[in-house]
């Protein structure tokens, strides 16, 4: 008798041997259908055999703010570029919400892909943001409702992961490129600018070993670059309990815009949008 028992039967008897058990100790709650549930634990043994993308946290090893690749851009936006004040025209300050690519190319904090059936959740720790990547073959409506983070779609292309991203607010933070840093400053200097109408991204997403996640996004956007940017980031994978997303809220922010005079002024703590003061959580007027 041959006893041995390949990864695919592995999944699916222990899906079949989970529900039976669970059958076992509970009747069907009003309104459920077991059918049903035999099939999502079917469906949860399939996840079970994916890439492990999900264990611990991942944090991104390419610099931060980095535009790790040659830009082309159009003439218009290169003479944007050219011009680019990084204390007058950046909108990063008081806790404006950010868009792709710029949510990650930060990578100070962690990442924390979350599996479900039919989808893919990615929590962002900074600024506390989650993506859902849709992988249960739907299409991108043609006129998709526009949020900051787009409308993502995915699926498997062997071992990879591929997200193709669309429909944008208006007012999502893109960044385009980077400056180098500032004199003092440690990192480099985001370039953002107004999108076009049709901005997209498609990420492919694959792990290069156990501790090693590559991300791969191309960003296309005929009013900015000439041919589509495509970057390559990589993201070292954390394990144990110190390594566990955490909540992140934007607070105590030195950095203040003022909206009468489309200025952004630097470490301004007299003006800085805060959610506290002090220990004692006390919150300003």
């Amino acid at each position: 008798m041959n006893t041995r028992i390949t990864g695919k039967v592995a999944g699916l008897l222990a899906a079949a041997i989970g529900w039976t058990a669970m059958a076992a100790v509970s009747a069907p709650l009003k309104g459920e259908v077991p059918e049903r549930n035999a099939a999502l634990a079917q469906e949860w043994g399939r996840i079970g055999r994916l890439p492990n993308f999900w264990e611990g946290t991942w944090q991104a090893v390419t610099g931060l703010y980095h535009f790790p690749a040659p830009v082309h851009y159009t003439a218009e936006a290169a003479e944007y570029v050219k011009n680019y004040r990084p204390t007058d025209d950046t909108v990063m300050a008081n806790c404006a919400m950010p868009g792709m690519p710029f949510v990650m190319n930060q990578g100070a904090m962690p990442i924390k892909f979350l599996p479900a059936p039919g989808m893919v959740a990615l929590y962002i720790e900074t600024y506390a943001v989650t993506r859902f990547f849709h992988t249960d073959r739907r299409k991108i409506d043609d006129i998709p409702n526009p949020t900051f983070l787009g409308t993502s779609v995915a699926h498997w292309e062997g071992d990879a992961l591929v997200v193709d991203s669309r429909g944008f607010v208006q007012d999502t933070l893109l960044q385009i490129g980077a400056l180098p840093p500032l004199p003092g400053a440690q990192f480099s200097t985001p370039i953002f600018k107004a999108h076009g109408p049709n901005l997209r991204f498609v990420e492919r997403m694959h792990l290069k070993d156990y501790n090693t996640l590559e991300i791969s996004t191309t960003i296309y956007d005929d009013t900015i670059f000439a041919t589509p940017y495509t970057s390559t980031r990589e993201w070292h994978r954390y394990t144990g309990r110190n390594s566990e997303p955490q909540e992140w809220v934007c607070s105590d922010n030195r950095d203040y815009y003022d909206a009468e005079t489309g200025k952004l002024h630097y470490d301004v703590q007299d003006k800085a949008v805060t959610t506290s003061e002090g220990a004692g959580g006390k919150l300003r007027p």
